[in-house]
């Protein structure tokens, strides 16, 4: 293009872009336009490596965009593009353009810059043994540490935009040898359907990978950490990063590797066994704790034997409130505690959980409102919940509790039976990408759930099954 149709060019992008920066340069009776957009390119990298090198130019030929690329800058990525309607695009992904009068071709140099956290230690995922580095904001960077564990040429990193406002890259990693083609389709068909203004965090392209079928229980796996990213990469699944995002999301994902956690890789097999059942343990006594109090109370206290009837009627004796309301409010106020000290401050939200926690059962006590038991239940309830590594888990437990507690409360054990009975039939009719969400325990697999329990690498030569992957060893 002439130099008139590129000054009209650019002042046209100007109007379009707030704050887009021209630099021209003065070589060999020749002009060199140089475009970006400061807040968002790195501005040591376009001086040294572009303005610099330009402005010593001194070659008798004529200076044009295919010289600045072969014999000029010092660029690491530098690509040609001749199409002018893709400019905007490239200055707002953190690209320089570098443009030359009379020549259709401009260059796009990878200039993009922006302040990130530092690799620091999991926080929603922690453990005593596994590695500190945890994933940040960065795309980059989430996306090197997992090339630092897996030194595979197999290891497939399929990108692409999403969201027409925000264009935020979305990188899908597998083992091209291993994980099964139809997640890899599957999963490529939903993110190019996507048609949104933004996606700003990991969590919304999961509430699109999740099933159409509304249901409590996730079917994606969130992780915090690279090694247990990795892990799961390696067993054939498949792992989405979000630009922005320090939450890696994991397919296919059933009930039991919600239980399954770094620790119990690292340490004995028999602290692996015993660790797993605590935690299955854990989720049956935050989900029915409260409702069986509730039952046995009001309904069935026969069940007792009748020196625990009568000390149980005493410490009630005082309460205002029958055994169901004062469970709903006592598990309301648990619930609220929680919150707050999420949203606190990170300095006092901790003591704030467990002062008020003390302070509000005790006073609850000391008032009459509630009986003893009462604040014992709910308090183990609540400490059961936080024994999951994948705290997605517990969401649908929490709130599935409450209805624990008003079928139990309307209909005694019968109701207690039916609520169980609602839970166990969710969960067996839900599928993660065709998986079912109950496997290996249904369909049953006695070796799936053998190497689930043991979690020994020695031990365990084979993938899951049930994920259906190309390559089913993983050592001979």
């Amino acid at each position: 293009m002439d130099n008139s149709a590129l000054l009209n060019g650019i002042k046209q992008l100007q109007e379009n872009i707030s704050g887009l920066n021209t630099r021209v340069l003065k070589v060999e009776n020749s002009e060199v336009y140089i475009l970006y957009i400061p807040h968002i390119c790195d501005g040591v990298k376009i001086r040294d490596a572009l303005i610099t090198p330009i402005l010593q130019y001194s070659k008798n030929d004529p200076i044009s965009p295919k010289i600045i690329m072969e014999s000029v800058i010092y660029a690491e990525e530098v690509k040609y593009e001749n199409q002018l309607n893709k400019l905007t695009d490239y200055l707002l992904e953190g690209n320089s353009i570098i443009m030359v009068p009379n020549f259709p071709e401009y260059l796009i140099i990878n200039t993009f810059k922006v302040d990130r956290r530092n690799i620091q230690s999991p926080e929603v995922e922690s453990s005593l043994r596994a590695p500190r580095d945890a994933f940040n904001e960065s795309l980059d960077t989430n996306l090197s540490l997992i090339r630092y564990r897996i030194k595979d040429s197999t290891l497939k990193i399929d990108m692409c935009k999403v969201g027409r406002r925000t264009k935020t890259s979305v990188a899908v990693l597998y083992l091209k040898d291993v994980t099964n083609n139809k997640f890899v389709e599957e999963v490529k068909k939903i993110l190019s359907e996507i048609d949104v203004d933004g996606i700003l965090e990991s969590g919304y392209v999961q509430k699109y990978l999740s099933n159409k079928n509304a249901t409590l229980f996730s079917q994606i796996g969130i992780s915090e950490r690279s090694d247990s990213s990795c892990a799961h990469i390696l067993e054939g699944k498949l792992c989405i990063l979000v630009e922005g995002s320090n939450i890696a999301l994991t397919l296919p994902q059933n009930f039991i590797d919600f239980l399954d956690a770094g620790d119990d890789h690292y340490e004995s097999m028999y602290w692996g066994i015993f660790i797993k059942d605590i935690r299955i343990m854990s989720i049956v006594i935050s989900l029915t704790l409260s409702s069986m109090y509730v039952t046995i109370v009001a309904f069935d206290p026969d069940v007792l034997p009748s020196q625990y009837i009568f000390a149980l009627a005493a410490s009630r004796i005082a309460a205002p409130v029958n055994a169901v309301i004062e469970a709903i409010l006592m598990e309301i106020a648990v619930e609220l505690i929680r919150e707050a000290s999420i949203r606190l401050p990170r300095q006092i939200g901790p003591s704030v959980s467990i002062v008020g926690t003390i302070i509000i059962g005790q006073a609850a006590v000391a008032a009459g409102l509630v009986s003893p038991l009462m604040v014992i239940i709910v308090s183990l309830s609540s400490i059961s919940s936080f024994i999951t590594s994948d705290i997605t888990l517990m969401y649908p437990i929490r709130l599935l509790k409450f209805l624990m507690l008003t079928l139990a409360g309307i209909f005694g054990l019968f109701g207690f039976i039916m609520g169980l009975t609602i839970v166990l039939v969710k969960i067996c009719s839900i599928t993660s990408f065709g998986v079912p969400y109950t496997a290996p325990i249904s369909p049953f697999n006695f070796k799936e759930i053998k190497n689930f329990v043991l979690n020994n690498v020695v031990l365990d030569k084979e993938r899951p099954e049930h994920l259906h992957t190309k390559d089913k060893k993983r050592q001979k």
